[in-house]
């Protein structure tokens, strides 16, 4: 006879599938591409310098590609899961919200730590602290749902808009680049901080990390991130409720539909914003009101169309194969998002092998790609002998104030 599961180890309480994994696993593909495209620290890197480096007659194709294809699109797709995350709480009852709560507050903890003493570039805590809204909207139908999710993606250009129409006067930004002084920290040619760093010691480091943290505040503002990504996990929760990634077969005409369509309005809007970002003259400035309305017309739907496609791929049997490597990476997406950029500081700061502005394009997008090569071989070692990632086991154990069984039978 067997025994009872205990309910206080919830080995099915997740819900979640392999294809969610999977997409996971895939989003994490391309956040090691974005994310060292900053920690290489290759952008505070003067014009000539880059010139100069092995590989940098490649750079204007590579940027082209990463603007275009790669850029925006997996922290969007993260988003989405996120959402969809939420919509299986959800199906646990008021249990499921308080216990989601827990773990928002858990994430906060692990996000600040990230943010303040590792990388300004964290996403951890915008996304618990976002997710602590989102039990306000497990009772909203599900055409609002969509309503409201359109209206927060594409209100940047509201806001763009009534700035340009005031001329400066309504910017969201400015208080924030008061604080951290944006001339010296933003708009300065090279941030002392970031050179710093990249041949210094704990001490540059750290510095780094502690304005890092309002300098992270700015882009979060100034790229319109909070607004954005609210809609996407709206998106994400009606996604859950109409349970789309649960069967995908059932849903294949709803998913091409969304694929074909994300593709046909994303790629030529996120060919602009690499044009407008790149070619347009000064004013109304690059990242101005054109940018803001091909970034908001071009990132979201073709993140959803990456995510559809790749579900539509998953239906097929051949390809469902090939995907499936990427879900262990996907079941211990926090430990593998929080070890990319472990790997990211030993490699490219002064701590580690200072390769920070030493290493082109080419160099840092075929050093990501290595990393997250890595990192799928080793998540499905690890999970063959424990049954959860690291910092996973660390997050379910302080979720539910006790310490979870770590090592298989």
């Amino acid at each position: 006879m067997s025994m009872p599961t205990s309910p206080a180890v919830p080995t099915k309480a997740e819900q979640r599938t392999t294809l969610l994994d999977a997409l996971r696993g895939f989003a994490l593909f391309g956040v090691v591409w974005s994310n060292y495209a900053y920690l290489s620290l290759w952008f505070f890197a003067a014009p000539e310098q880059r010139d100069a480096l092995p590989g940098a007659a490649l750079d204007g194709p590579l940027i082209l590609f990463h603007d275009i294809l790669i850029d925006g699109k997996f922290y969007s797709i993260f988003s989405l899961l996120f959402g969809i995350g939420f919509g299986f709480f959800l199906d646990k009852g008021t249990g499921g919200i308080s216990r989601f709560v827990r773990r928002m507050l858990v994430l906060l903890v692990i996000g600040w730590v990230h943010l303040r003493y590792l990388w300004g570039g964290d996403i951890l805590t915008l996304y618990a602290l976002l997710g602590l809204l989102l039990p306000l909207f497990r009772r909203v139908a599900d055409r609002t749902l969509l309503v409201l999710a359109t209206l927060l993606v594409l209100s940047p250009i509201a806001a763009d808009t009534a700035n340009l129409l005031t001329g400066g006067a309504y910017d969201p930004v400015a208080p924030i680049e008061r604080a951290i002084g944006a001339d010296e920290a933003v708009h300065g040619p090279i941030p002392d901080a970031f050179l710093a760093a990249a041949d210094g010691g704990w001490t540059e480091f750290q510095a780094l990390a502690e304005r890092g943290v309002l300098l992270r505040a700015w882009i979060i503002v100034d790229s319109n991130r909070i607004p954005k990504v609210l809609g996407l996990f709206l998106i994400g929760l009606w996604t859950a409720r109409r349970k789309l990634f649960m069967d995908p077969h059932q849903h294949s005409k709803l998913l091409t539909r969304a694929c074909v369509a994300g593709f046909a309005l994303g790629l030529p809007f996120c060919t602009l914003t690499w044009y407008a970002t790149n070619h347009l003259p000064s004013f109304p400035d690059p990242e101005g009101l054109v940018g803001t309305v091909a970034y908001a017309l071009g990132v979201v739907p073709l993140a959803i169309a990456y995510a559809a496609g790749f579900a539509l791929l998953w239906t097929q049997a051949r390809w469902q194969q090939q995907l499936h490597v990427l879900a262990p990476m996907g079941r211990m997406a926090l430990t593998n998002y929080l070890l990319q950029t472990v790997i990211g500081i030993a490699l490219f700061y002064g701590v580690g092998l200072g390769w920070g502005t030493r290493v082109s394009v080419v160099g840092y997008e075929a050093l990501a790609l290595a990393v997250f090569i890595t990192q799928v071989w080793w998540s499905k070692w690890w999970l063959q002998h424990f049954r959860y990632g690291p910092m996973e086991w660390l997050w379910r154990s302080l979720t539910y104030g006790k310490v979870m069984p770590m090592r298989k039978a």
